[in-house]
């Protein structure tokens, strides 16, 4: 079986799915959430929906996508996991934080991570995960033409906006991780899958005043590479504090001393100054020994409704 005819499978599979979840599919042009906005170039075919019986919590979508020359979309990324294939045009695809993996159309698959830039063109794919922010760009003088599954939370946005493109406040915070408890188990014949959690903390500064960094991670690594996901907390000097979810992944060096992190975050809460804050943002970082040992991090968020 070829590769166009594996993917043409897929939608199939996917598409039957859907189509015997609910009575009727409306296909129509959708502009209504913020990372297509109406006058951008960038058109929504919403082919089906349904929430699948056996992912409890999650909605399956099926889309196609046209960009118009010249049109590209704000960054952003999705609260689960999407695969998209480009039918046709060529899309410049910019990674600004996390990994991507790209399936060309002779079945190689490699892998892209940010910052940086590839060109997906008909018969290729891209699967995306949660911890990963991105764009694309149709820079040719052809509509780009990109069908799509995902499956996201229920009552998650086809597409979360990031950086430039989201609005409210800017929360910039660097900071130095280091450990302060673990607990890691090993598994497999030679041991290369770590599991379990990782508990870091750090003093960042904020408009000249410090601000406490706590972040809980459960990990699930092979041979250093791996997702991981969890919560951070930022506790301020005027006793308010802003909880984040995080959901990413690490990419190791084939030795597994180097490894570099990238996560999306959406705000949970808070209290104080920050009891109706919303909004979300990224992390990245990056460690240069084993696991367990300092990461260097950098967090950017938008929030809104800071009083």
């Amino acid at each position: 079986m070829t590769v166009r005819s594996k993917w043409s499978a897929l939608l199939a599979v996917v598409l039957a799915v859907v189509l015997g979840s609910i009575a009727v599919v409306v296909v129509r042009n959708s502009s209504d959430d913020p990372a297509t906005p109406a006058g951008s170039g960038v058109t929504r075919t919403r082919l089906g929906q349904t929430n699948p019986a056996n992912a409890p919590g999650q909605a399956l979508h099926l889309e196609q996508v046209t960009i118009a020359p010249g049109a590209k979309l704000p960054e952003h990324f999705h609260q689960g996991t999407q695969v998209a294939r480009v039918v046709s045009g060529v899309l410049t695809y910019n990674v600004v934080s996390g990994t991507v993996t790209v399936t060309r159309a002779d079945g190689r698959a490699e892998q892209a991570s940010g910052p940086s830039e590839v060109r997906v063109g008909p018969g290729e794919t891209v699967t995306e995960n949660a911890g990963l922010v991105h764009f694309g760009a149709n820079d040719g003088t052809r509509p780009v033409v990109v069908e799509l599954a995902a499956l996201l939370e229920q009552g998650a946005p086809l597409a979360t906006t990031a950086g430039g493109g989201a609005t409210g406040t800017s929360i910039h915070l660097t900071a130095d991780l280091e450990s302060q408890s673990r607990s890691l188990f090993t598994a497999g014949a030679d041991g290369s899958v770590i599991y379990g959690w990782n508990r870091l903390a750090a003093t960042a500064t904020l408009d000249g005043q410090p601000v406490a960094v706590d972040l809980l991670a459960g990990v699930n690594y092979a041979a250093g590479s791996g997702p991981f996901a969890g919560f951070i907390t930022f506790s301020f000097t005027d006793g308010s504090t802003l909880g984040v979810a995080m959901n990413g992944a690490t990419h190791a060096s084939p030795d597994t001393a180097n490894a570099s992190f990238a996560a999306t975050l959406g705000v949970v809460g808070g209290t104080g100054r920050y009891v109706a804050a919303k909004g979300n943002g990224a992390f990245v970082g990056s460690r240069t020994a084993a696991l367990g040992t300092t990461v260097a991090a950098t967090f950017d968020l938008k929030v809104d409704g800071i009083r």
